[in-house]
């Protein structure tokens, strides 16, 4: 249940950053300055922020079980005022729903073993949200905006509430032993050694890559609101079932099938299925590499989740500078596709090695 609620406020979170960016702050004189401001709050205070919920939960096991959707609800308000206030305010707001949501998704996902399958589900809407979000904010005019934006923020909050109301129903339940029986409190950290932080190092470069190459590859056809749609779309889907097939087959074989699919998608992307479906395959690999680090440094969930999008920030910076692609378009997507088909087959058995050293 909690996957699911997030995974629509997720949509909604990127969404009405999305909308309010460029519906209230796009017209200012430092634009430029606006997104980079508000990117890094969003991603990179992930890791703070995250750092320090992983504390709180250790410090106070008996409340961990609530922490994280008080995180997401205080990240919620912000991003509501940021809206109307400041993008810096907004950038907080998003980050600190990110961690909470991430966070619950993942206590969710081990406690019914379901391997990684719901972080996909959670960290895919995200896309399609900024995507709409996006387009209507620079679409409509100022007076639109100024009517649908206050709409928008009350159905994001209201939402936040049907939540918590569903999660008490659910707390009685358990407590009154008629609901699924979950121990509340955080799990103690869990020993890891250097393999463990060569495999993060390397998922950490993976997400840096993929990221870079998310900017710096442009599909000469994608034009238009129904081309970028359907690469959004392709995008949310990969997500989606990247996650579900990892815990379903293994992440290894999915790693595998998904980037040379993706390389072989890329050589052909000048044509539009060919670039929709590398879209696809290229980000099924996105939660499984997620999951790769928070399940091994499990009590470190927060971080791990923050340090990965302290990677997708670095890899925007490039572009957001004016830098050249490295290669044509096709040849870069299909490189990096290989490249880091390489660097998370050598981190998964380096996780294997700690895994066994450590037992």
């Amino acid at each position: 249940m909690q996957t699911f609620f997030y995974s629509i406020l997720h949509f909604l979170t990127d969404g009405l950053c999305a909308f309010a960016l460029y519906a209230r702050f796009s017209e200012s004189g430092n634009w430029a300055q606006v997104l980079l401001f508000y990117d890094f709050c969003a991603f990179v205070l992930q890791m703070p922020f995250g750092a320090v919920m992983d504390l709180l939960r250790m410090r106070m096991p008996e409340k961990a079980e609530r922490l994280p959707f008080v995180c997401a609800l205080s990240g919620g308000v912000l991003t509501v005022a940021g809206a109307f206030l400041h993008p810096v305010i907004l950038g907080i707001g998003n980050a600190l729903f990110h961690v909470g949501g991430g966070i619950g998704t993942i206590r969710e996902d081990r406690e019914n073993h379901l391997d990684g399958a719901a972080l996909g589900i959670f960290v895919a809407p995200g896309a399609m949200g900024l995507y709409l979000g996006t387009v209507f904010g620079q679409y409509y005019d100022a007076g639109w905006n100024a009517r649908v934006l206050p709409l928008i923020a009350a159905v994001y909050l209201l939402l936040f509430l049907v939540f918590r109301l569903a999660s008490g129903r659910r707390e009685k339940e358990r407590a009154a032993g008629t609901g699924p029986d979950r121990r509340p409190g955080a799990e103690p950290l869990r020993k890891t050694g250097r393999p463990a932080a060569y495999a993060a190092a390397l998922c950490f470069l993976v997400v840096v890559l993929r990221s870079y190459t998310g900017f710096a590859v442009v599909f000469p056809w994608k034009e238009g609101f129904w081309p970028g749609f359907f690469c959004t779309l392709a995008v949310v889907l990969g997500k989606m079932a990247g996650g579900l097939l990892a815990a379903r087959f293994g992440a290894e074989p999915v790693m595998t099938v998904s980037l040379v699919l993706s390389a072989l998608g890329y050589c052909f992307s000048g044509t539009p299925a060919a670039g929709i479906a590398a879209l696809f395959f290229f980000n099924m690999t996105m939660p499984v590499t997620l999951y790769m680090i928070a399940d091994r440094f499990r009590g470190l969930e927060g971080f791990s989740f923050g340090l990965l999008t302290v990677a997708l920030f670095l890899g925007v910076l490039p572009t957001f500078f004016g830098g050249a692609a490295l290669m044509p378009g096709r040849l870069l997507g299909a490189a990096v596709s290989l490249l880091s088909l390489l660097m998370l087959l050598a981190a998964a058995r380096l996780l294997r090695k700690d895994i066994r050293w450590k037992s």
